[in-house]
């Protein structure tokens, strides 16, 4: 009797727990992250990685079965009424609800529909780096003050009259745990700023910084019906490759070499076919692969030189990722707190205006080398691919 009582238990235990977490939508799973960070007197902001983790029961469940997961975390869930329960059934039930709960919020899917442009996967592995960087981006601090003491707020210079006369307290002053008015370190917006100039870099190098054409070699988006290397419509350009980031194909070959004569006809071809080609390479040897469904594709002897295709755009290393890259270091470089905050613990108040700053002279220093590294490498190939014509045509006339 008591066996069977005992499997009655596991199944009810089955069945809350996947009640739990099936039907947890993503505001609940968000409030949960909040008040995780709270508890650990961080900002609700944080770096998307982080948040797409926190927020994932899968992820969360499976780290708390294996005992890895932040005690913190765990209590603030079973303050919540999320608790896990334990047991097989209760195991069964959290998996079965976690991955009930990513089918029914497309969670998954969603992490997919993020990343799947080169320009906002760079914003994910920017945001990573600087929280790494530097953690106090995403921190606050306790002013000691009652929230809703907004005399006391405005006396200390956290809060400010509106034109009705009301105080009001600062967009950088949020309430937090027991009523406690906290001080955000830095201001939300200020922080994603850090990301420009990388993001400026990855635009520039898909060609998506050319409001009045195609990028050289490539036609326009919205091409001119005489000119298909320029545009009749700049607003109708500029918008496609802002919100769509899309660009234009490569010019027909006898107009693609009046702006490209570095590229040979063979090389042309050889470029096309390797862009088109829909077939699984992974053998890396021949300087080229391509993954399934042609989400990454690569080549070392490309149009541009050696450099990567997502999703069917061009990142030549030259002259985005190398530029990409420059700008994230430098942005790093600066978001650092100085000497004198790393040994104080206290916030550098000029840590985003640092990193914005490293962040643009990494961006544009690394545009200047890339560029150039870019010009010699098809100097190089223009002088051979003459080199090569001309001792073609000295064995035609003999």
């Amino acid at each position: 009797m008591s066996e069977q009582n005992s499997f009655r238990q596991e199944l009810r235990n089955a069945r809350d727990a996947f009640m739990m977490d099936a039907f947890a939508g993503p505001d609940d799973q968000a409030s949960l992250n909040f008040a995780i960070r709270e508890r650990r007197e961080q900002d609700k902001d944080s770096p998307r990685p982080e948040k797409m983790v926190a927020e994932n029961p899968l992820i969360y469940r499976l780290r708390e079965m294996m005992g890895k997961a932040d005690p913190t975390a765990e209590q603030v869930r079973a303050e919540r009424g999320f608790g896990r329960i334990t047991g097989p059934g209760g195991t069964v039930g959290h998996l079965g609800g976690a991955v009930a709960s990513d089918l029914i919020t497309d969670r998954s899917r969603s992490v997919w529909w993020l990343l799947n442009a080169a320009q906002a996967t760079g914003n994910v592995i920017n945001e990573l780096v600087m929280g790494r960087a530097n953690r106090d981006l995403y921190n606050q601090e306790d002013l000691g003050i009652d929230y809703s003491d907004l005399k006391q707020l405005e006396e200390k210079g956290y809060a400010r009259r509106d034109q009705s006369g009301k105080i009001r307290p600062l967009p950088t002053v949020v309430k937090g745990a027991g009523n406690r008015a906290k001080l955000k370190n830095y201001a939300s917006g200020a922080v994603l700023a850090l990301g420009a100039p990388a993001g400026f870099a990855i635009n520039q190098g898909l060609g998506l910084m050319t409001p009045f054409g195609g990028y050289e070699g490539y036609e326009a988006v919205v091409p001119d019906e005489n000119d298909k290397s320029k545009t009749s419509n700049v607003v109708g350009e500029i918008a496609t490759k802002y919100f769509l980031g899309r660009t234009g194909q490569l010019l027909p070959w006898d107009e693609f070499k009046q702006v490209r004569p570095d590229v040979s006809k063979g090389e042309y071809l050889a470029y096309k076919a390797f862009k088109f080609d829909k077939n699984p390479d992974y053998n890396i040897t021949d300087g080229d692969f391509t993954t399934h469904s042609r989400i990454l594709k690569g080549t070392m002897e490309g149009i541009h030189g050696p450099e990567l295709q997502f999703l069917g755009r061009s990142l030549p290393v030259n002259t985005a990722l190398l530029p990409f890259a420059s700008a994230v270091v430098g942005a790093a470089a600066g978001v650092r707190p100085s000497a004198k905050y790393r040994k104080s613990g206290g916030v550098d108040p000029d840590a985003v205006k640092r990193g914005l700053m490293g962040g643009t002279a990494g961006a544009l220093g690394g545009m200047a080398i890339g560029n150039t590294i870019e010009a010699e490498r098809r100097r190089r190939n223009q002088a051979e691919n003459e080199a090569y014509s001309a001792s073609i045509d000295k064995l035609d006339e003999v």
